[in-house]
């Protein structure tokens, strides 16, 4: 039995693997290793799956929001671009009954897979740095970021990483793990790389990450924060990258702000997207314009109200709240909201600050991005809120 056991666990194990390593470097990966674990979890763990649904309102939710766009094919002409949203969203309706398999990983299982994600951390970090060396042209100034792995997608990539120095950061504040040095150093290189990619969500989840540990769990917390404080101004003057970054986000505001028209800005294109969706959802309040028919209505309010942006500014509505309203009216965005609060009042859930951090972060990140709308987003989302929501249950 014992045997049978540690099987289906080291199974888990290298499935979750490859899941992160199709994360970064493959999407047919990626896909094919998500759905291996939902084949094996359904055959493993069977009426436990069932039974672990039926007891999470958490899991129930992640199910709805599969259904809401589900059912607006009802409504959508386009059932062809229905078909491509709802492929993507197919793990958010499979996933939840995936829990099992991450409840039966004990807290040796768990420090495998954070060394695990570690080491493929360091060898993505490692790649980007390589590119960055190699390719001189970037143009920092323009906004440019640094190439990542995971397609480019610099966004999905900093969330991973501090999603990544947050569990480290956990797993060393309570003792799980004991390599000091080691894991210092690994928390050093973090914070540096994520100043350096300067994206705005890792900027953002590392000082949210750092300052909920800080606040939570230090007892000397005034110097710490002051410390805190100034590790930007640090960084401006240490971190070219993050320094230019910063002088873009300011041309970018005060551009946008004066209403002096720019391409390639990259806030202004995302505060349009959230009027035209608004606007979309007022005109059509009871059914929104349907998931097949939702980025036909955005362009077509492009044409009328912002005719001068080119067509890679033309963004679906960069909110993930506001996607579910075009999808289907004012229920579908309140549902949705619903959905994604949810965690962050959960108990005890809501006392782990590894479930705290990682929903706090993913609930800033859904008010000016949509990362259930791609596959990247929705396999953090789920493979990481599956992790941690099992942990803090079985605690």
């Amino acid at each position: 039995m014992d045997n049978k056991i540690n099987l289906n666990r080291n199974i888990t194990l290298l499935l979750v693997i490859a899941i992160w390593v199709g994360l970064l470097w493959s999407r047919a990966l990626l896909s094919a290793s998500m759905g291996l674990l939902v084949i094996r979890s359904l055959w493993v763990y069977r009426l436990e799956c069932w039974e672990a649904w039926k007891a999470s309102r958490w899991l129930q939710g992640l199910s709805l929001l599969f259904l809401i766009p589900l059912v607006s094919g009802l409504w959508s002409e386009d059932h062809r671009v229905w078909l491509q949203v709802m492929q993507v969203k197919i793990p958010l309706m499979v996933l939840p009954f995936c829990l099992p398999a991450f409840t039966h990983l004990d807290l040796r299982a768990r420090k495998i897979l954070l060394w695990a994600l570690m080491i493929l951390l360091v060898l993505s970090m490692g790649q980007s740095v390589w590119w960055m060396l190699r390719d001189q042209d970037r143009n920092y100034l323009g906004g440019a970021v640094m190439r990542v792995p995971m397609g480019d997608d610099h966004v999905r990539y900093a969330w991973l990483l501090v999603i990544g120095y947050a569990w480290l950061l956990g797993y060393w504040v309570w003792g799980y793990v004991k390599r000091r040095l080691l894991v210092i150093g690994l928390l050093v290189i973090l914070a540096v790389f994520i100043h350096v990619l300067a994206a705005k969500t890792g900027i953002i989840g590392f000082y949210l990450v750092t300052g909920l540990f800080v606040i939570r769990y230090l007892k000397n917390r005034l110097w710490v924060m002051g410390l805190l404080m100034m590790l930007p101004l640090i960084a401006w003057f240490t971190v070219p990258s993050f320094q230019q970054r910063v002088k873009f986000v300011r041309w970018d505001f005060q551009n946008y702000s004066r209403g002096n028209y720019v391409e390639g800005l990259n806030d202004a294109p995302r505060i349009l997207s959230w009027r035209a969706a608004t606007e979309i959802i007022r005109d059509h309040p009871m059914a929104g314009a349907g998931a097949g028919d939702a980025r036909q209505a955005v362009q077509q309010w492009y044409s009328v109200h912002a005719p001068f942006l080119k067509p890679y500014e033309q963004l679906l509505p960069a909110n993930q709240m506001l996607i579910y309203g075009l999808y289907a009216g004012v229920a579908g965005l309140l549902a949705a909201l619903f959905v994604l609060l949810m965690p962050l009042w959960m108990k005890p859930h809501r006392n782990n600050m590894l479930w705290l951090s990682f929903h706090l972060l993913a609930v800033l990140g859904f008010m000016y991005e949509i990362a259930l709308e791609m596959q990247f987003g929705i396999a953090i989302y789920m493979i990481f809120g599956l992790m941690i929501y099992a942990k803090v249950k079985n605690a």
